[in-house]
């Protein structure tokens, strides 16, 4: 990114269908805007999309809402976007997994304050967030937590709270680096 370039946040929610992201990502590219991130997902039939982009300076976040409204208008269900100016250093943070990430997965039997049950021991340990996604299956609720630990005292430290903590409410954990997570995880089949 030139140093002339605006960094902004875009946020887009849609009924799930075909074509979103092109929509999307076509009317960024009509303003000269460049894609830096994006995570985007399906949740129960409803799309979501958070976008960090880079645009000339002429680009303000009013021409981009009013992009934006142009190809919801265009679109054959609505497209939400919420736009906000980025911190001029966004892209300066560089990779979006810390050296010092790992996963916790966690299980345990579906029930109201699951997810409030373990970001609490997160919050109480100086734990950040970086990433979550849960599911319920076969009446199991099944969180993935993609965590930063660098600034708790010790992985150590953490891994004996975790297993008392689990004990006690009843959650299945595991713990592991996510670069562990990542080489048992990933397939790398090649495109032919």
């Amino acid at each position: 990114m030139t140093e002339s370039q605006e960094l902004f946040v875009v946020s887009i929610t849609s009924r799930d269908r075909i074509g979103i992201v092109y929509e999307v990502s076509k009317a960024i590219s009509e303003l000269g805007g460049n894609i830096a991130d994006v995570r985007q997902s399906v949740l129960c039939g409803y799309f979501t999309m958070i976008l960090l982009a880079s645009f000339p300076p002429t680009v303000t976040q009013r021409s981009i809402e009013r992009k934006l409204a142009e190809a919801d208008s265009n679109s054959e269900s609505a497209i939400e976007a919420v736009v906000r100016k980025a911190d001029e250093n966004a892209l300066a943070v560089g990779s979006s997994i810390p050296e010092n990430a790992y996963v916790l997965t966690a299980t345990g039997y579906d029930r109201v304050g699951f997810v409030a049950l373990m970001t609490s021991f997160c919050v109480r340990h100086k734990i950040n967030i970086i990433d979550l996604s849960t599911t319920v299956s076969d009446e199991a609720y099944v969180m993935i937590l993609i965590i930063d630990l660098k600034q708790c005292s010790s992985v150590s430290d953490v891994r004996t709270e975790l297993l008392q903590f689990s004990q006690e409410n009843g959650i299945k954990v595991v713990l592991q680096h996510y670069d562990i997570f990542r080489a048992l995880h990933e397939i790398n089949l090649p495109i032919r």
